[in-house]
């Protein structure tokens, strides 16, 4: 069992002093550190950090807005940890999921990570009807009519592909794919 430690600092003026000296009176194995901005979408230490876990392992930060820039990405990132049978501390906020209380914390999660999906499901199911009402088409656009154009030339059967392909302004890859998707061939 592996104990990673995370802490992340926004700003270069900013210093780790606070969150090293929580950290290791909680004490860890390994330690990843970071100075970047919570609004840079990449945080390649977080990245390794998350990768070196494995089951039975715990990580440690000091406070949720350290490992995350959103409730979406903290409830991505506990799910991952819930998922690979990972424990979580988060030291000022007062989460252990090594506790009952602390797995209990992980099935609330689980259970909102499940209700967001729920609700990202219908709210596209929602708005793809809303579309076919509105007259919206969906799925493959039709042909356009240098492809109608290639198909029919291809069906007279008196040019060559390659000779349809000038003649429509189409690549010859782009007619034989046609030919190929309607059978012709």
């Amino acid at each position: 069992m592996k104990k990673i430690a995370y802490m992340r600092v926004s700003t270069l003026a900013q210093k780790f002093c606070s969150q090293r000296q929580q950290l290791k009176k909680h004490g860890y194995d390994l330690l990843f550190k970071e100075k970047i901005s919570s609004r840079t979408k990449e945080r390649p230490q977080l990245n390794k950090a998350l990768a070196l876990l494995e089951p039975g392992d715990v990580f440690i930060v000091c406070k949720l807005d350290r490992v995350a820039r959103s409730t979406k990405e903290l409830l991505t990132i506990l799910d991952f940890l819930n998922h690979k049978d990972v424990s979580f501390i988060c030291i000022n906020d007062n989460i252990d999921t090594t506790t009952v209380t602390g797995k209990f914390f992980y099935t609330i999660i689980g259970a909102f990570a499940e209700m967001e999906a729920s609700i990202i499901r219908e709210r596209i199911c929602s708005g793809l009807q809303a579309a076919k009402e509105n007259g919206v088409r969906l799925g493959r656009p039709k042909l356009t009519k240098k492809h109608q154009h290639a198909l029919s030339l291809y069906q007279k059967q008196t040019l060559s592909v390659k000779e349809i392909s000038k003649q429509s302004g189409l690549a010859l890859s782009t007619v034989y794919k046609l030919i190929k998707s309607h059978n012709l061939s």
